[in-house]
């Protein structure tokens, strides 16, 4: 155990955790943005669900995801900060050089800002799930019937909050960091975990970018359009509608 314990706190290990942790909350940003377009579809596609996944397995799917979630991130920006002050305290002053580098390191924008990025990201992080997740604790929510039963009206709440302008802002430059520390971190992830050659190396960073643009794009279009189009999101039935 105390082996594998140092082989974790490694150099290496610490990469291996990076990378896996780092493609692990991928997929889950990807599900959550396919599972958020419902929001164009309207009130009740979007509450049912949300209604579906708080009651999967009797509401405890969602917890024990939950918790999985919490442990990976946390790991995930554990490793990031020691890594980033090893490489600041290992190299001297006069050996970082600014600019791309190219090649293997690809080194550039995103990659000498993944720190930054990350706690951005993480700070946003803890903004996003007081405003959503506890937005009870912030004052009363609207409720909305299913199937006859009274509900928190979760569709009602991110409309209400992405019709307020420094959210939206606020939004939108982190999701425009995001779209950065993926461009990097994806292709980075499946280096560190050893997956990649150096033929197959240009194809990942190539995928990684599109896969940054898309989640960043996608990110991006629902509260901009919500903004925009706020009485037709609010009223009635929601969603997108002529």
């Amino acid at each position: 155990m105390t082996t594998f314990v140092s082989a974790l706190r490694s150099s290496l290990g610490k990469k291996y955790l990076m990378g896996f942790t780092g493609l692990v909350w991928t997929g889950f940003a990807i599900g959550h943005l396919i599972g958020n377009f419902l929001l164009f579809a309207g009130r009740e596609p979007f509450n049912r669900y949300a209604e579906f996944l708080e009651t999967l397995g009797h509401g405890m799917v969602i917890y024990v995801a939950e918790a999985f979630l919490a442990v990976v991130l946390m790991i995930h920006v554990f490793n990031g900060i020691s890594i980033a002050t090893d490489k600041s305290s290992a190299r001297p002053i006069g050996y970082a050089k600014a600019g791309n580098a190219g090649g293997r390191s690809r080194k550039g924008l995103a990659s000498q800002n993944m720190i930054w990025t990350g706690l951005t990201i993480l700070g946003f992080l803890i903004l996003h799930i007081v405003t959503f997740k506890f937005a009870h604790k912030l004052g009363p929510v609207p409720q909305f019937e299913l199937d006859g039963v009274q509900r928190t009206d979760l569709y009602q709440v991110v409309v209400s909050r992405f019709s307020i302008g420094w959210y939206v802002g606020v939004y939108t430059l982190v999701m425009c960091m995001l779209g950065m520390h993926l461009k990097h971190g994806v292709w980075s992830a499946f280096q560190s975990l050893g997956l990649l050659t150096k033929k197959t190396l240009p194809l990942a960073v190539a995928g990684a970018t599109v896969l940054a643009l898309l989640l960043a794009v996608g990110f991006l279009a629902l509260p901009t359009t919500i903004y925009l189009f706020n009485p037709m999101f609010a009223e009635g039935a929601g969603g997108i509608h002529w």
